[in-house]
């Protein structure tokens, strides 16, 4: 009975101390793979392949700041085979944001407060290389996007 104890005791440690690992490892890649440099409490989760960041911030290229604010990501390590790439999905509610460059001028916003933020995004080596989706929601203004990487392929055959 006590090595059954050890061994379930011994295994949810191994679990534990895996988990938190690889919740590491996709924080650090996420901030490599993009460029950005993150700001904040990093708290990972246990057991489950995902991290939140609290009382946030980070600037992301020529593109979007955020300002302050909370998130999560959430990904699937399995896509690193599957899909050529770290699939993560980043979620945050009332968040702070700063539009910057051509994005701000596009946005013809320049700070928001984001009500609710979901971006569904495959990262590769060098980047993002692919949307699955990308939804925020604001009072001043909304933004959605969906299989912004999909390309219509031509079957063999058809001309």
């Amino acid at each position: 009975m006590l090595k059954r104890l050890v061994a379930v005791l011994g295994m949810a440690a191994f679990l534990c101390v895996l988990s938190l690992g690889v919740n590491y490892w996709a924080y650090t890649e996420l901030q490599r793979r993009l460029e950005i440099r993150f700001a904040g409490k990093y708290v990972p989760v246990l057991f489950i392949p995902s991290f939140e960041l609290r009382q946030g911030s980070f600037s992301w290229e020529d593109r979007v700041q955020l300002v302050d604010g909370n998130f999560k990501v959430t990904f699937d390590p399995l896509t690193l085979i599957s899909q050529h790439g770290l699939r993560i999905i980043v979620t945050s509610h009332d968040s702070k944001i700063k539009f910057l460059g051509n994005w701000a001028l596009q946005q013809g916003v320049e700070t928001a407060t984001v009500d609710s933020l979901m971006a569904d995004v495959v990262l590769g080596r060098h980047g993002l290389s692919g949307i699955n989706e990308v939804e925020v929601m604001s009072k001043s203004f909304q933004f959605s996007l969906r299989n912004a990487d999909k390309k219509e392929r031509k079957k063999p055959g058809v001309v």
